[in-house]
């Protein structure tokens, strides 16, 4: 690839980072709103105890049924986390939105969104005359029911607490040089690197304020990604394809082929070589020959034509031929069913004594759509 093609792809993939990531103040990383339900501002424990003690799990404390004048510390609290509700009703209501959109996030699309937002920036764009606040460490937690409308908060294990992507971009664009993130891998290291930091900025101030809330980080992460590797990406024969077109100037063969005739593909690929798991026509076992040959192509069809189906035959063959497979979805769902059909031959994971519930869907094992190779436009 020429100089000149390189910079046009530059120019592509700088596009496409822009559009995963909001920097406006819509972005809850950014610019941090409570609402009346959704979060939960935690005034007590503060934040490096409450960070110890999330391993074990932390109650909340008991609340008055109704409106009270008590000071929070005339209520029992003994060592559970107390909020900015002030009846039992009104904490009760946030922790089960809380409960609920947590979980229907991540069977919807495998992400977990239930996240502590630890310590806060205050800060503005230049020339602004409000200020925002964004937290600057986002730490997963789960909400574990201990009885009828009980609550325990607990660390969520499956994930690590990061820095906010969001506000480290947001901050890079300002001409800050943030932290990176090995510099702020706990609280004390984060309020010492970002303090200082932003102590000539006016007004700016960093707190140790601590909130529950649901946060989505993930494109932000991705922005990072495609920053911090661009090199590699703009190497890759399938991002010039996509990003150049005609113009990355890549060989024919690169990757355009013709798919196997699905008239032939008794004889070319006769079925007792090809160790399929599920019935497949002549179609789908297009798509599996195209994925042995280590093809780059599209298979296209409407729902309930059998591409999960195909997809568990690639897989399964795949590794019959010693060869590892990541798939991807953006919804969890679709995970599930291609697991399913693959448990359903006897080649899933060991499953845990206790699976947390998931939501199944899926599509019919009608026939899919032939397979269309990649082309250059």
């Amino acid at each position: 690839m020429d100089e000149r093609a390189r910079v046009q792809l530059q120019n592509v993939l700088g596009k496409w980072r822009a559009s995963l990531i909001d920097l406006s103040g819509r972005n809850r990383l950014l610019n941090f709103r409570h609402t009346r339900i959704a979060t939960l501002k935690i005034r007590s424990p503060e934040a490096g105890p409450l960070l110890v003690e999330l391993d074990t799990g932390l109650r909340f404390a008991e609340l008055p049924e109704d409106e009270t004048t008590d000071e929070p510390s005339e209520i029992e609290i003994d060592g559970r986390i107390l909020t900015q509700k002030t009846t039992r009703s009104a904490l009760d209501a946030s922790l089960r939105k809380l409960y609920r959109d947590s979980n229907q996030i991540f069977n919807d699309t495998g992400l977990w969104t239930l996240q502590l937002g630890v310590s806060f920036l205050k800060w503005r764009e230049p020339g602004a005359e409000d200020f925002s606040s964004a937290p600057l460490l986002l730490v997963p937690v789960r909400l574990d029911r201990v009885g009828p409308g009980l609550f325990r908060l607990v660390a969520e294990q499956s994930e690590d607490p990061v820095p906010n992507p969001a506000l480290a971009v947001k901050m890079s664009r300002l001409g800050l040089a943030w932290p990176a993130p090995d510099d702020m891998k706990d609280l004390f290291s984060t309020l010492t690197a970002v303090r200082e930091i932003v102590a000539e900025r006016p007004g700016w101030e960093v707190t140790e304020e601590v909130v529950l809330a649901t946060f989505r980080s993930h494109k932000e992460a991705m922005y990072r990604d495609l920053l911090d590797h661009e090199d590699q990406i703009l190497a890759h024969p399938l991002v010039q394809a996509i990003g150049l077109g005609a113009a990355s100037g890549l060989p024919d063969d690169a990757l355009d082929f013709d798919p196997i005739d699905p008239h032939r593909i008794d004889v070319l690929q006769p079925p007792e070589r090809v160790p399929l798991v599920l019935d497949a026509d002549s179609s789908q076992r297009q798509c599996v020959a195209a994925a042995l040959d280590g093809r780059s192509f599209i298979m296209d069809g409407p729902p309930g034509t059998g591409k999960s189906q195909t997809i568990a035959n690639m897989i399964a063959t795949l590794m019959h031929e010693g060869r590892s497979v990541l798939f991807v979805s953006e919804k969890a769902a679709a995970l599930d069913v291609v697991r399913n059909r693959l448990d359903s031959v006897g080649l899933g994971a060991p499953r845990p004594s206790a699976p947390t519930p998931r939501r199944i869907g899926g599509d019919s094992a009608s026939p899919a759509r032939v397979c269309q190779p990649t082309r250059r436009r």
